[in-house]
């Protein structure tokens, strides 16, 4: 199955955004956003810090394992690592992670100044090994601002409904005001950044609505929405009444902190969803597969994923049942000197799955072998 059907990696994928959200927004609130309202609630924000952490590094570390366990081969998750760009990229993510816990939330002077070199390379380690890693620079960017001002205005609020309880009235006010100017420029470019960046996923706009992807870029939408319509009532209906300590207002912001919750994890599914295909994609990076063979009928998907080539196919009857066993078939992949190849059986009746480390990205030439015939394609296979 392609890889925007496994849940596991999607939500693999919304922790780790969940994860340096938290993290980072800790951070961020702690040295810029309301450091008055941090001292009083370091304990508060700590465990928002070391949750986040966590999370980034729980999902870094198992979506190696996730994906390596389905190469079938848990073993190779240290050449994974070392050999490949995506896993480079996640060793430096976890360093970058260690690195930002000990800066820890702003207890030594110094680190207001090393923090946001840290926090950004953490954030391109992210944005690289998303969508955006296989596009060009500008896109690259685009989503590197996207996340980058996503991360200052929802992870700062996040910390916010932490910190909140307990607090004293004239630091959350401080706060409040110095994160809603954030807001005015993090929501206008996270906006303008997300618009160009969907427009060049989507490639038209039929695809909205007739794409998997396109569906699910809605159900964000439809709660990004929702939280700007609460963050504009927080703005022009509860800060006047918090000037006038007419009211306290934690209900309304921990409501928009539940809804970024759901963003993030819309996030999580889109970022794993295939986009569909433009009109100048020459090399697809995903194939679909029917074959006749006999009164019998292959029926699958190849596609490449984080450097991976995978392979799905079922082996079926004239009536599309799966049949009790099938055939040992074979799988090769060649790009250049580099050759991969494996036979395999069924792992399950007449079910296969292949799935082949590419250390190099490009157009790979594949070829599958059937008992009656050898079918030939070209596959992309992304940095």
């Amino acid at each position: 199955m392609p890889h925007e059907h496994d849940s596991t990696q999607s939500l693999l994928r919304a922790a780790l955004y969940l994860g340096v959200f938290m993290l980072l927004g800790a951070g961020v609130f702690a040295r810029y956003v309301g450091p008055e309202a941090a001292r009083g609630q370091r304990w508060r924000l700590w465990y928002m810090l070391s949750t986040g952490f966590l999370l980034s590094v729980a999902a870094s570390l198992y979506g190696v394992y996730h994906l390596t366990w389905m190469l079938g081969d848990t073993s190779l998750a240290g050449s994974y690592l070392l050999e490949t760009r995506p896993g480079q990229y996640t060793l430096a993510r976890l360093v970058l992670l260690v690195c930002l816990l000990a800066l820890s939330l702003g207890w030594f002077r110094w680190d207001r100044w090393i923090y946001p070199w840290l926090g950004l390379g953490l954030m391109i380690t992210v944005s690289v090994t998303g969508h955006a890693g296989s596009a060009s620079a500008l896109r690259l960017l685009a989503d590197l601002l996207h996340l980058g001002f996503g991360v200052v205005w929802a992870g700062g609020l996040l910390a916010l409904a932490v910190v909140w309880p307990g607090t004293r009235f004239e630091p959350v006010v401080r706060a409040i005001r110095r994160l809603s100017k954030l807001g005015l420029v993090s929501v206008a470019l996270v906006s303008l950044m997300g618009g160009y960046l969907s427009w060049h996923m989507l490639g038209g706009l039929a695809n909205l609505w007739s794409s998997v992807y396109g569906q699910r870029l809605l159900l964000k939408l439809a709660l990004v929405v929702l939280v700007l319509g609460l963050a504009a009532v927080n703005r022009f209906w509860l800060m006047p009444r918090l000037a006038a300590k007419r009211t306290r207002g934690l209900h309304t912001v921990s409501l928009e902190a539940l809804l970024i919750f759901g963003v993030l994890l819309a996030s999580g599914y889109l970022s794993t969803t295939e986009p569909p295909p433009t009109p100048g994609q020459a090399t697809p990076n995903l194939i679909n597969i029917a074959e006749a063979s006999g009164d019998r009928k292959f029926v699958g998907q190849l596609f490449s994923q984080a450097r991976f080539i995978h392979l799905y196919l079922d082996l079926r009857d004239a009536e599309g049942g799966l049949l009790e066993e099938g055939p040992t078939i074979r799988l090769r992949a060649e790009l250049g000197a580099e050759v991969l190849e494996e036979r395999l059986p069924p792992f399950y009746k007449s079910q296969y799955h292949f799935a082949l480390l590419a250390r190099k990205p490009g157009d790979w030439k594949i070829e599958l072998e059937l008992p009656e015939k050898t079918l030939e394609y070209i596959l992309n296979v992304g940095r």
